[in-house]
């Protein structure tokens, strides 16, 4: 059964535009000692598959040491630009990188975070559906191609678009970890680089001196990248707060974190020790590995004071069904996702006097399609602009549970 999930999830397409492993390699893991990553030998992956003890915090990794600000020239305004960086890793040990797209219309800045597939042991990333690299033209190969199709978010032409004006970098996933591990694993003799935690701080290092200046800061990710922006939303803040920047925005586009039992604990367990979420998420949020992931939602607005934050997800979206059959090695059913949507959304409800002035709400709508933020134009999610915009700041801003 979970062999047929996996290849469904493949099938699904999470991010059909990026290569698996186009040269066959698996690099060494030496660079990413210089990161902070773990090895596979660190911390053993418990047999009965339960939630470990999380223990003391583990020191957080260092912070972005902020460089140099990016360069585009002129005439490359307003088109994708795709920055490497050899402090970068994908999963196969190649180097990573972002891609930039600026603007002069405007000094607001959205960064993006992409989805694909997911490994965390050898049947995953087998057939999970992740991209273990860029590729050689990672613009074509590594760039979601709704992106480069300037949809949804990323068009400049919507006029209801509240982020047509905005300068973006988007991260590609390559780490097989949704942007959340500092780890290297080893499943049946292959060696993977969950780092894409690390990546984030790397990429911060270029891009936070770059916009120390913006006047709007969003934070966005579509399935996996939803997951990694939430999980990574406090090192983002943390970054742009050092510069004198309020705490950014975050959107979330279908990738939630439900609460157990819809996300199993031997799941959550899986993921922490595969990935090693001890020294990223842990170290701030020790909750997280106990309680379940879906408290990361608290802890970055009880840590970031005004942080307004959304998650935008189907009742029955088809792939984050499957996905979580996969993890929680069970097959999720419409009715449980939607039940299980709607218990996260009363849960954010209970703790909403107790992290003000921070929000967070949700829209949700009917179907089963993945993604509302750069799939089709955001007119095809009736409400869904003005909700965003609302978030933003125009005008009143409320859930959506329809």
């Amino acid at each position: 059964m979970r062999t047929l999930l996996l290849v469904s999830l493949a099938l699904l397409g999470c991010n059909s535009d990026a290569p698996s492993d186009p040269d066959g390699s698996l690099r060494d893991a030496e660079a990413l000692a210089d990161a902070g990553a773990l090895s596979d030998s660190d911390t053993p992956i418990p047999s009965d598959g339960a939630t470990p003890d999380a223990g003391p915090p583990l020191p957080p990794l260092p912070p972005p040491v902020l460089g140099e600000p990016l360069e585009v020239s002129r005439d490359r305004l307003e088109e994708w630009v795709w920055i490497a960086l050899p402090e970068m890793r994908c999963s196969d040990g190649t180097e990573g990188g972002f891609a930039v797209s600026f603007t002069d219309a405007s000094r607001d800045l959205l960064i993006y975070f992409q989805g694909g597939g997911i490994c965390y042991d050898a049947l995953t990333c087998a057939v999970g559906g992740a991209a273990s690299s860029v590729g050689d033209d990672p613009l074509r190969t590594a760039l979601d191609g709704s992106i480069r199709g300037h949809r949804g978010v990323f068009d400049r032409d919507d006029p209801d678009n509240p982020f047509r004006d905005s300068n973006f970098v988007v991260l590609p996933h390559c780490t097989g970890d949704h942007h959340t591990g500092s780890r290297v694993s080893t499943y049946r003799d292959r060696m993977f680089h969950h780092v894409g935690y690390t990546n984030v701080t790397r990429m911060l290092e270029r891009v936070v001196p770059t916009f120390a200046d913006a006047d709007r800061v969003v934070l966005s990710g579509f399935s996996a990248g939803g997951v990694g922006i939430a999980a990574n939303y406090h090192q983002l803040a943390s970054a742009f707060e050092s510069v004198g920047r309020p705490p950014p925005f975050l959107v979330v586009d279908a990738g939630p974190f439900m609460r157990p039992p819809t996300l199993r604990e031997s799941a959550q367990s899986a993921l922490r020790e595969s990935w090693g979420l001890d020294r990223t998420i842990g170290t701030f949020c020790p909750s997280c590995l106990t309680t379940g992931f879906h408290d990361i939602y608290r802890v970055n607005a009880d840590l970031h004071a005004g942080m307004r934050a959304s998650l935008v997800c189907s009742y029955e979206d088809s792939v984050v069904r499957v996905l979580y059959g996969v993890l929680n090695q069970s097959p999720l059913d419409g009715s449980q996702m939607r039940a299980g949507l709607h218990d996260l959304a009363d849960w954010s409800t209970e703790i909403a006097p107790t992290i003000l002035p921070s929000r967070f709400e949700v829209f949700y709508f009917g179907g089963e399609r993945h993604g509302a933020l750069n799939v089709d134009a955001l007119s095809a999610t009736p409400g869904l602009a003005s909700f965003l915009a609302a978030q933003l700041g125009a005008g009143s801003w409320e859930s959506v549970r329809p």
